[in-house]
């Protein structure tokens, strides 16, 4: 008993090929979006860090002007620590600039502190990025 065409079961090339092209499309948006998502987590993980590495600084300060506000490491001016200078953050640097007095209603027992930290972020496709930068910025009163 012979078959007709009609009868015979299965794809043609021409389904084939359009379920091909429809696969592939969804598999190159895939793969974009897991490149946007991994830029995405190192942008996250770098501002976070550098964000960890103000605070730390001025946890240390703020414990230094509590155990003594005439130490030298209050005085007013910029400190740089460059990169690799920061342990275990060689891919940070920061800047620390304390202000005596900053006027206002702020006698001499004030003490503006900024610390900036810089980084240069990795993109998804692996290369360095324009450096960035992190402010955090607070005021030490002394204790009366």
């Amino acid at each position: 008993m012979s078959l007709s065409m009609r009868d015979q079961r299965g794809f043609s090339l021409g389904e084939v090929l359009v379920a091909v092209l429809v696969l592939a499309i969804g598999l190159l948006g895939i793969t974009t979006g897991f490149q946007y998502a991994t830029s995405g987590v190192e942008h996250g993980k770098g501002e976070t860090t550098a964000v960890f590495l103000a605070e730390q600084q001025l946890e240390w300060l703020k414990a230094l002007a509590l155990a003594n506000w005439t130490s030298a490491g209050l005085k007013a001016g910029t400190t740089t620590e460059g990169y690799g200078a920061i342990a275990d953050a060689s891919l940070y640097r920061r800047v620390t600039t304390i202000t005596d007095s900053p006027g206002g209603p702020c006698t001499a027992s004030c003490k503006l502190v900024q610390v900036t930290v810089f980084y240069r972020p990795v993109t998804g496709r692996g290369q360095v990025d324009q450096e960035r930068r992190i402010d955090v910025i607070t005021m030490l009163v002394a204790r009366s």
